[in-house]
């Protein structure tokens, strides 16, 4: 066992510059909530609807809505922040500030605990504070407990480095580390990293007179993850052969090589995690503060490569002995991590399956710039200052786009917000509650009119056609059946209003069209019809759809 200094207590000043730091993270996000710097779209607001219908009294559901993963925990907190302040994006977006914030605060001694230094959490969190653009969009956004993940995440690092490294091993750390593990398992498969590294701390320092602490995370873990147990005895194991058959729409674990997913993450992922590039677009964000955060970055891995080579020749050097443990458990976290990235179904490049280490990579970087102050303390605070400038001025550059900070990667599929309120005042003025629309129009379009208007997802957003499991709440299918009068809604897709017109002419229906912005709207038809009544709900209209498209 590694022998450390004991952590010695925070005075008042250090506790007052933590405070600060999350104050200036506090605003920073508020400022993005009321900027409307991030997008809302139907994912996220089909945890709005839940958290709606759950201050409805309708029975809680255990999973997001028409899938078996991703617990409802985000749809529970915004429904007590609904009874608060009302029902809002901004509502679901101070949720997740709130959680946001714990999270850091974790993180701050995560890092204090594992570096024994002030100065490396201090900032560690403040690379937090003021996040790449990949940090600050999936903690401000309520779609699949991501603060979550952070936050159970750091907490089942932060415990599980206590109780074996720390020496630290009260009853009340092993509970509390188990039921970190089991909610966040629940809320977000993804904090299986942690739990993989905890696991493996808990083998590396295994003592047979610890047994009442094992036995206790087994016990807490059974507790916090009881919704997720419970389902699956329900449901014939339904949520775990969703973990392991991976995603409608995108290929499943055995569908894409080890050696693609890896790929997928050093050229598209790291560069996410780091602020290189946003995680929506393929390509790199190029700026002057993306350049100069690069040549950074390229400094602090030299550094640790030239330390590296120092201990392979066995050189003792203050760069290759300082927070030796700290060093190895960055790499045991990275390397686990990369591990389930590259053999599991978790292996999204675009940026939300790397929230699992945001945290212990802001580490491994105030880690880096420490070492830096051997050049002088001016040093670490310039890289230190231009990492910050670059990554919140990143931020700051995408929120004032259009549609701003966006988890939507086709980028015909992203609507300014001013559009979704010009669709709901012409709906009312023409009198429609009822229609038709894709996945990613409906339940957007229904949670901001607060289901005053109810949209059917039966439109097909791409070529793929329609996709049933896109109803994800039938009793708004059935709503919209039993409707006199229905619109229907398409959203920037040219081949598809193509195939409409063709198909309501050659049925010899009369109709009206209003175009609003990205939306095209279908009304006043001579009779009431749906997509399937033209078929196009079934699979035949695939090919003439991408035939249109060309």
């Amino acid at each position: 066992m590694y022998t450390l200094r004991p952590v010695v207590s925070q005075g008042k000043h250090h506790r007052a510059t933590v405070l600060l730091i999350l104050l200036v993270a506090a605003l920073f996000r508020a400022w993005l909530i009321v900027t409307d710097g991030v997008s809302f779209d139907s994912d996220e607001a089909v945890v709005g609807l839940m958290a709606r219908h759950i201050n409805q009294g309708h029975t809680i559901p255990t999973f997001f809505y028409g899938q078996d993963y991703m617990g409802s925990l985000d749809a529970i907190l915004s429904a007590a922040g609904f009874r608060l302040f009302g029902e809002s994006v901004h509502t679901l977006r101070a949720v997740q500030l709130i959680l946001n914030l714990l999270a850091l605060a974790v993180a701050y001694r995560l890092a204090y605990e594992i570096a024994h230094c002030r100065r490396v959490a201090g900032m560690a969190l403040l690379l937090l504070a003021l996040p790449t653009a990949l940090g600050a969009l999936y903690t401000a956004i309520a779609i699949g407990g991501y603060n979550e993940t952070v936050l159970f995440g750091s907490l089942v690092l932060l415990l599980s480095w206590q109780v074996t490294i720390g020496g630290r091993r009260e009853l009340w750390r092993w509970a509390v580390l188990g039921l970190a593990a089991g909610a966040g398992w629940w809320s977000n498969g993804s904090i299986v990293t942690a739990c993989a590294v905890a696991g493996l701390l808990g083998l590396r320092y295994f003592s047979p007179r610890q047994w009442r602490g094992y036995a206790l995370v087994g016990i807490a873990f059974l507790v916090g993850s009881a919704p997720w147990w419970i389902y699956n005895l329900r449901h014939d194991w339904a949520a775990l052969r969703f973990l392991t058959g991976g995603f409608h729409g995108i290929p499943a674990a055995g569908s894409i090589s080890p050696i693609e997913r890896l790929a997928g993450l050093l050229v598209l992922g790291l560069p996410a995690l780091y602020g290189l590039r946003f995680p929506w677009e393929a390509g790199f964000a190029i700026s002057s503060g993306v350049a100069a955060a690069s040549l950074v970055y390229l400094v602090l891995v030299t550094d640790l490569l030239a330390g590296g080579y120092a201990r392979l020749r066995g050189v003792r050097t203050d760069q290759s002995d300082q927070h030796t443990p700290t060093h190895r458990w960055i790499w045991l976290v990275l390397g686990v991590f990369t591990a389930f990235f590259t053999f599991s179904s978790f292996s999204d490049s675009t940026g939300r399956y790397l929230m699992p280490v945001w945290v212990p990579v802001a580490i491994g970087v105030a880690l880096g710039l420490d070492r830096l102050r051997r050049a002088g303390w001016w040093v670490t605070a310039l890289a230190l200052g231009i990492l910050l400038a670059a990554q919140a001025g990143t931020v700051i550059r995408a929120a004032h786009t259009g549609t701003g900070l966006t988890p939507q990667l086709v980028e015909r599929l992203r609507t300014p917000l001013a559009q979704d309120a010009a669709l709901l005042d012409f709906l009312a003025d023409q009198g429609y509650t009822r229609g038709y629309a894709s996945y990613w129009t409906s339940f957007r379009v229904t949670f901001r009119a607060h289901e005053r208007v109810i949209l059917d997802t039966a439109l097909p957003y791409d070529d793929q056609g329609y996709i049933k499991e896109n109803n994800r709440y039938a009793p708004y299918r059935r709503m919209v059946a039993e409707a006199a009068r229905v619109v229907w809604i398409t959203q920037n897709f040219p081949a598809l209003d193509a195939l409409i017109a063709r198909r309501l002419d050659q049925a010899a229906i009369t109709y009206q069209t209003r175009d609003i912005g990205l939306y095209r709207v279908y009304y006043a038809f001579s009779w009431r019809l749906s997509p399937a009544d033209l078929g196009l709900t079934s699979p035949r209209p695939l090919d003439e759809l991408a035939a249109t498209r060309e």
